[in-house]
């Protein structure tokens, strides 16, 4: 197995860690509903390995079986057996949302369901990413620092392509790149792969998952709130040496260039560098 591992390829490998992670979505499905004998057109609104949740115009009991097929591009369509566990009573319109339990999913549908889930995670991050792209000015694209830089510290493993990994210090990072000391001599130009796990502690800036409800000139309205204090799972990325400090304590001190990072992993790390920006921010 290779040193460097993309970011989905880790997502699948560590399953259980993100396991109650959920993507949003509006996928129409049609439902089977046990005791109804014709099928219920309903909307998928979110999706993990463990459960689900639907939308539809028909009230169905609690505890009540429903069955669907989730479909997906080039493998065959997916069958998913839930038991709903829990309704929201609509405060406008007419639908229903529904939270699913998944039942009898064999290890392998539940890999499967993880894999899918990550797949649609990289692509709405890469949709998201090649549109700020598209949206940045070229006085943007000409500043040389182009993402916010959280200072900070945390362990990392690095090292250069067939050499053995060294561990090192990142003492600031952003969605371009980070600040590396280590005891390591480098030149401007070297390519490094990089290993790293951000400190999860500041994520208690976020709010808690779930749902408020807000008052608003149309009336009242269910706010999602999402799970921005998950857990930070090892990212991999590949940089390479674009700058040289002075020295600290000891060290080389290096700016390193992020060349090879998925969209996943860079909204991660703005994710992070946003925690930091609110600790500061509500510090007394």
């Amino acid at each position: 197995m290779p040193w460097l591992r993309t970011s989905t390829q880790q997502r699948i490998a560590t399953g259980n860690r993100r396991r109650h992670f959920r993507h949003s979505m509006e996928l129409p499905i049609a439902v089977s509903a046990r005791g109804m004998s014709a099928p219920i057109y309903a909307v998928l609104i979110d999706l993990s390995a463990t459960g689900c949740r639907v939308r539809s115009l028909i009230l169905l009991d609690r505890e009540r079986v429903i069955e669907f097929k989730l479909q997906r591009a080039g493998y065959p369509a997916l069958p998913l057996l839930g038991r709903i566990v829990s309704r929201t009573t609509p405060t406008s319109g007419a639908a229903f949302e529904y939270g699913v339990a998944f039942e009898e999913l064999t290890a392998r549908d539940v890999e499967q369901l993880n894999r899918e889930v990550s797949e649609l995670q990289r692509r709405a991050a890469a949709a998201r990413a090649q549109e700020a792209q598209a949206n940045r000015t070229p006085q943007d694209r000409s500043q040389r620092r182009k993402a916010v830089r959280a200072m900070t510290s945390f362990p990392l493993r690095f090292r250069c392509e067939g050499r053995a990994s060294i561990i090192g210090q990142a003492t600031d990072v952003g969605a371009g790149g980070l600040r590396l000391a280590c005891t390591e001599n480098f030149t401007i130009g070297t390519e490094l792969e990089l290993r790293f796990t951000l400190p999860s502690d500041v994520l208690k800036a976020y709010p808690p998952s779930g749902a408020r409800l807000d008052i608003t000139p149309f009336g009242p309205r269910r706010i999602r709130i999402p799970d921005n204090r998950r857990p930070f799972d090892e990212m991999f990325a590949r940089g390479r040496i674009a700058a040289q400090f002075p020295p600290s304590k000891g060290r080389a001190v290096y700016g390193v260039e992020f060349t090879d990072i998925d969209g996943y992993t860079r909204e991660e790390i703005a994710r992070f560098t946003h925690a930091v920006q609110l600790s500061k921010l509500r510090a007394p």
